[in-house]
């Protein structure tokens, strides 16, 4: 369910309707849901559940069935990322956490939509939705499942994009079951897929885990190559993110292999990306940093 607008376009049109200029009427089912969807990854999430609802209504009275569904979709994306919060939270007090009952039923809302009209893509992202849900509260077998349905139904319906995505999700449920060839072999794939489809961001953030993975293996060779394509690729795009978890996986390289000055130039690179970026400098990041440099200043 795609509706094509200008970036420009769909920000004047997204502060509107945040500031309540009640323009959700004189727009069509479509610009709504695209404008939901602008808010979910914005992390307004409010105002995309408000938009995919308003969507939603609109589809039902206009028998629009597919918008009706992809709205019912959105709406589950904005309770699930409100369930993780929450479910997160629980683990964190050591609590017991089952499935979150509001994110069920719309999921099961969203799943009945999509099945009633055959939409086989829509059943792919609902599938990985759910996939989420049960990984955060450790059902890793249901989880498992879920993801190879949802890959299933992506790489049938030639959706490139959601394919990489579950590819690169049963690759982190295998890490959590420390099966970690098997997490390299689904996160190479989801790099090249994810390449493929020009989305090279996600794919350094792929590489990035393959190396863990390989970390694990004992194969620092090959992790260090992964990392320094990922390095690669987020200083091309200009990505401080992506550059710092490539720098922080390398500076991991250069302990293990004894590798001073490996490990101290990555350590240096990532602390000043965090400081480019504005944000603190992670305490064991600094802690290690200076344990370093005290070392070498002591010799």
């Amino acid at each position: 369910m795609e509706e094509t607008l200008t970036p420009e376009a769909a920000a004047s049109l997204l502060q509107a309707v945040a500031e309540g200029d009640g323009i959700e009427d004189s727009v069509s089912v479509q610009t709504l849901l695209a404008l939901a969807e602008m808010a979910l990854d914005l992390e307004r999430l409010p105002l995309c559940e408000r938009l995919a609802e308003s969507g939603h209504r609109r589809a039902v009275a206009e028998d629009a069935t597919e918008e009706a569904a992809w709205a019912l979709f959105l709406i589950a994306r904005v309770i699930l990322k409100d369930a993780l919060g929450r479910i997160e939270e629980a683990l964190l007090a050591q609590q017991e956490v089952n499935l979150d009952a509001r994110l069920v039923g719309a999921l099961n809302e969203a799943r009945d939509a999509a099945e009633s009209i055959g939409d086989q893509r829509l059943i792919g992202n609902i599938d990985q939705l759910q996939g989420i849900h049960h990984r955060a509260i450790g059902d890793l077998h249901r989880a498992r499942q879920l993801f190879t349905s949802s890959l299933a139904a992506k790489t049938d319906t030639g959706d490139g994009l959601g394919a990489a995505n579950s590819l690169h999700n049963l690759g982190e449920l295998e890490m959590s079951l420390e099966n970690h060839e098997n997490a390299l072999g689904f996160f190479d794939r989801a790099a090249e897929v994810f390449e493929e489809v020009e989305e090279p961001l996600e794919g350094a953030h792929s590489l990035s885990l393959a190396s863990h993975a390989l970390i694990h293996l004992d194969r620092l060779d090959e992790a260090r190559e992964r990392l320094e394509t990922s390095l690669d690729i987020g200083r091309d795009a200009q990505d401080e993110s992506t550059q710092i978890v490539a720098h922080w996986g390398l500076a991991d390289i250069g302990h293990l292999t004894e590798d001073i000055p490996l490990e101290l130039e990555n350590l240096q690179a990532a602390v000043v990306l965090f400081i480019h970026l504005e944000q603190a400098v992670p305490e064991h990041l600094r802690t290690r940093l200076d344990a370093m440099i005290d070392a070498l200043d002591s010799e």
